[in-house]
């Protein structure tokens, strides 16, 4: 696909970063033999994983599983191809063993890779640290190229926003139950900020609220509250690393909490650490790669 090297050689690594400059991307559809993240940097164009597609532009991420068949092309503008600057990885499932993804410091990492499928995409806004992230594992060998690569898999688990694709064939039940979660999935991205509370939400999908209640932990695996306080803890992490001048306290009132304690609460119980200590770390995080 690319018409670059791998920064080191296959006997060198198993996994590859790809460092795409300036190029026109013309794919027919393809796969590979092992997974793919892609981070665009510069230039727009069409991009298709499975049955999803779309137009991408600077700060575009995907992650395509094997197997997956997925394309990525440059505009045309007037009469003339554009160019297209990416990072791209490539990784084999070895990298991501059930007994890693079985640990409990995994959980955030397995559940994403769950969710994700067969592939998905996102437009970020901000993307200097997923760029930074990728950069660190060019050039790096050994156990160090695979902790760097695990920090960004953790890095990507926290962002919001994923299209999906996981390519299976659906009951009716099934595509019924993936519909009502998009409505859900969607009406919280935009209010997570907001008091959000269960009974309306059930009626946005035309359920009773008890019915609802049962049907999510069915379809989603956790309770809506639980969904619910993941949504706004990711959000808070993001921030904190991104907003170093702005107080923990105006932090958690912008991602849904109205009460501190409660934040510290839910925050510790999702992350392990505190806002402070999370925050912490992100100031540090240069120093440790």
């Amino acid at each position: 696909m690319y018409n670059t090297r791998a920064d080191l050689a296959r006997e060198e690594a198993s996994i590859s970063v790809y460092d795409i400059d300036n190029q026109i991307l013309s794919d027919s559809l393809h796969c590979h033999d092992r997974d793919e993240i892609l981070l665009v940097t510069n230039g727009s164009g069409k991009w298709r994983i499975g049955e999803l597609e779309g137009l991408f532009s600077t700060g575009a991420l995907s992650y395509t599983r094997a197997g997956a068949l997925h394309a990525f092309q440059s505009n045309e503008e007037g009469g003339s191809v554009g160019r297209v600057s990416a990072i791209a990885l490539q990784f084999p499932r070895e990298a991501l063993p059930k007994e890693f993804l079985d640990l409990r410091e995994a959980t955030v990492v397995r559940d994403f890779f769950n969710r994700v499928g067969k592939g998905a995409f996102v437009h970020l806004r901000e993307f200097d640290r997923i760029r930074a992230r990728l950069r660190t594992i060019l050039g790096s060998k050994g156990m160090l190229r695979i902790a760097r690569t695990h920090a960004l898999f953790d890095l990507m688990a926290h962002l919001d926003g994923w299209q999906v694709d996981d390519n299976q064939c659906l009951s009716v039940r099934e595509r019924s139950d993936r519909s009502r979660l998009k409505t859900v999935y969607q009406y919280v991205d935009s209010h997570f900020n907001e008091p959000v509370l269960r009974d309306d939400v059930a009626d946005l999908v035309g359920m009773e609220a008890n019915s609802f209640s049962r049907f999510f932990v069915r379809a989603n695996g956790q309770t809506f509250s639980d969904y619910l306080a993941v949504i706004r803890v990711r959000h808070a992490a993001t921030s904190l690393g991104f907003r170093r001048g702005v107080s923990i306290a105006r932090i958690a009132r912008e991602s849904g909490f109205r009460n501190l304690s409660v934040f510290n609460r839910q925050f510790r119980k999702r992350l392990g650490v505190t806002p402070a200590a999370y925050r912490k770390q992100q100031d540090s995080e240069t120093l440790l790669v």
